[in-house]
């Protein structure tokens, strides 16, 4: 596991720890022992084992690196979620949000007192997917003539608007299939991410692309609301 270099437009404390798996191989004892056993009964409910495997490994380091922040043992940590399912830790101390895809895993990881809520995601390139009828569902009219002006990259701009539009989402921590079509993402040419959007009591919301060959990726963050968060 290893920290993904972050750009200066990245709040200072913001960390995004990254994860290679390797699916075939067994599930990891160590990693199975710091697990409640919700979590590993959840886990066992996967059908595939490369399903058992994300979800096994990539709990794990999160509640490690939670546990070496916070001083506390992995294994003694308690977690919540909203009605969302938005996890958060029971007691406070840290802001985090996980997400994975292939063999990838992406953490990020936050003080709550810097900033209250985060969010990433990670998305593996699929070139086999109708992008048209995906973006129809999912994208903004302006998010659609943002993808018609990039025809040589359909796959790589269809799956960098994804991952940057659910890792706002997750930040916000609200349901993603009912909130596609009320946040609008752009994109600075430099990775930046903007969430814009008309929902009253929704924070601002800013964002980062992180590049990751072979997958599409983005790290979110709510900001304090300035009065004017559209």
């Amino acid at each position: 596991m290893r920290t993904l270099p972050l750009p200066e437009t990245v709040p200072s404390g913001l960390e995004v720890w990254m994860l290679n798996l390797d699916l075939a191989a067994p599930l990891a004892a160590g990693d199975l022992a710091v697990l409640s056993e919700d979590e590993r009964a959840r886990a066992s409910r996967y059908r595939r084992h490369a399903d058992r495997q994300r979800a096994v490994s990539g709990r794990a380091a999160l509640r490690r690196l939670l546990g070496a922040r916070l001083r506390r043992e992995p294994s003694t940590l308690s977690f919540t979620a909203n009605r969302h399912g938005k996890p958060a830790l029971q007691d406070g101390g840290a802001a985090f949000n996980l997400a994975h895809s292939g063999n990838c895993v992406l953490i990020a990881l936050a003080d709550d007192n810097t900033l209250e809520a985060v969010g990433v995601d990670v998305e593996r390139h699929d070139d086999s997917l109708d992008f048209a009828a995906l973006a129809a569902y999912a994208f903004t009219a302006q998010e659609r003539a943002a993808l018609a002006q990039t025809p040589h990259a359909p796959t790589a701009a269809f799956f960098a608007n994804w991952a940057a539009k659910e890792a706002v989402l997750k930040a916000v921590g609200v349901g993603i299939a009912e909130h596609l079509q009320a946040l609008s993402i752009r994109h600075a040419a430099d990775g930046r991410l903007d969430g814009a959007h008309a929902i009253r009591g929704w924070p601002r919301l800013r964002g980062q692309v992180l590049p990751l060959p072979g997958y599409a990726a983005a790290v979110a963050w709510a900001e304090p609301a300035d009065g004017d968060s559209s």
